[in-house]
């Protein structure tokens, strides 16, 4: 899978996640295997980064590790600021895969689901710490043959 199709099921999962009634949008994990695409919601999501690492790398080692993903997408509703500086409520989209770096893109949530992605672009390692299990679990699996 390219990145290019990755960011779109990632996005795809983010749409469906903001058409449901649930707010906040949970955070929610995208695996896309050969197979079909494990889309995990995860419901009691950490404050707190470190408890927020601990909990993805006990689901990179339990989900991505054994399934051997080459990629995942990480979605989450979060509270971003517009062009005026006004707070804006939001849906965040990170995404990785083998050897690529993680890219992140983001939608404003609407009364009626999400508005425009913004264009992705490189996740700085600072700005999502506790995604670098996934990032790595994904590295680790094995190349297909």
């Amino acid at each position: 899978m390219r990145m290019e199709e990755l960011e779109l099921v990632c996005q795809e999962a983010a749409r469906t996640l903001a058409a449901r009634p649930q707010r906040p949008v949970p955070a929610t994990v995208v695996v896309p295997l050969p197979a079909a695409t494990k889309v995990t919601s995860l419901p009691d999501w950490p404050d707190e980064d470190p408890a927020r690492f601990d909990l993805l790398a006990a689901f990179a080692r339990d989900v991505l590790a054994p399934a051997g993903a080459p990629c995942y997408g990480f979605v989450a509703e979060a509270v971003a600021a517009d062009e005026t500086g006004d707070p804006v409520d939001v849906v965040v989209v990170a995404f990785g895969a083998r050897r690529h770096s993680p890219r992140v893109t983001a939608a404003p949530l609407l009364g009626d689901g999400l508005g425009p992605f913004t264009p992705a672009e490189d996740l700085l390692p600072s700005a999502m710490p506790f995604l670098s299990p996934l990032q790595h679990a994904v590295d680790a699996a094995a190349a297909p043959t």
